[in-house]
């Protein structure tokens, strides 16, 4: 039987049915106009940004030259202001990986697909530090066991469990093989002393949307309360995607009202989101490019 863990929920004024396009209040932001995230001109064509907390270390998919597989995953660091390789944190396994996101203290999510590997697989990997470091597989076992050919992951929060203990929930996105057939968001999570991670129904209100949404990326604040996500809703195809963020509510995540970003017009296409542990800071890519905006205060503007 699953078990669902319960925690403070928060409630809205504003009636949550289906309908996609209502009168809720945007549980993050608004934010400003964005700016461009600044990557060093070694890592060529950088995409599928990640930070951590820090605001110091990340991870990117980009061709970096002086690597040993330059094509892939690789550890990123602030510098000067600017985004550049990591070559202390860029050795073992995370050369082989097919994507990955950063974590917190020292973990990643990492993922393979079918292409490059016996099955596809999502698992939680671990920086052991040394000289050399090296990115290896973490404790916990596969994320899910159902994966497509092409399945992604979100991010990965650790909560406090009981009082002596820590709770893991992990986003993922299954990737659908047929056209027409949306992508599926899941959210696992994975109890201490167990290597077995369990799907929740966190998500399921957004399969069961009155229009058809279909995700492609999503992440939750630090705290499990918010979840915020990319997505392109109805059956256009060529729809652009957009930047959604819903609250958690009994347990659940329906779909949320879309972020409001200055200076980004609403059939812009925006993928690939990233936020910081509030969502106080947004991460996206755009036009060939990551962006990142800050929320502001909207207080002036009434209600």
């Amino acid at each position: 039987m699953l078990r669902v863990v319960a925690f403070a929920l928060l409630l809205v004024g504003c009636d949550l049915a289906w309908q996609l396009e209502r009168d809720v209040t945007p549980v993050c932001g608004p934010f400003s106009a964005p700016t461009l995230v600044p990557f060093h001109p070694e890592l060529v064509g950088p995409h599928d940004f990640s930070v951590d907390s820090s605001g110091t270390r990340g991870m990117i998919y980009a061709m970096y030259p002086r690597a040993a597989r330059p094509t892939g995953v690789h550890a990123i660091k602030l510098e000067n202001t600017m985004w550049r390789a990591d070559p202390t944190r860029d050795g073992g396994v995370l050369s082989q990986l097919d994507g990955s996101h950063i974590a917190e203290n020292n973990f990643a999510v990492g993922w393979l697909f079918e292409e490059g590997a016996d099955r596809p697989e999502i698992r939680e990997y671990q920086f052991f530090p040394g000289t050399p470091g090296a990115w290896n597989q973490g404790t916990s076992g596969l994320v899910d066991p159902l994966q497509g050919q092409t399945s992604t992951g979100g991010n990965l929060i650790v909560l406090p469990y009981a009082g002596v203990a820590t709770i893991r929930f992990m986003v993922t996105i299954l990737m659908s093989d047929r056209v027409g057939d949306p992508n599926t968001m899941r959210i696992f999570q994975l109890f201490p002393n167990e290597t077995q991670w369990e799907l929740t129904p966190q998500a399921d209100p957004l399969k069961t949307a009155r229009e058809k949404v279909n995700p492609n990326g999503g992440v939750m604040t630090a705290d499990h309360g918010k979840l915020v996500y990319s997505a392109r809703i109805g059956t256009d195809a060529m729809a652009p995607s957009r930047l959604y963020a819903s609250e958690r509510i009994r347990d659940e995540y329906s779909h949320g009202a879309p972020l409001t970003i200055e200076d980004v017009d609403g059939d812009a296409d925006l993928t690939e989101p990233w936020i910081n542990a509030d969502c106080t800071r947004v991460y996206f890519r755009k036009d060939d490019a990551t962006w990142m905006a800050d929320a502001v205060d909207d207080a002036a503007n009434g209600p």
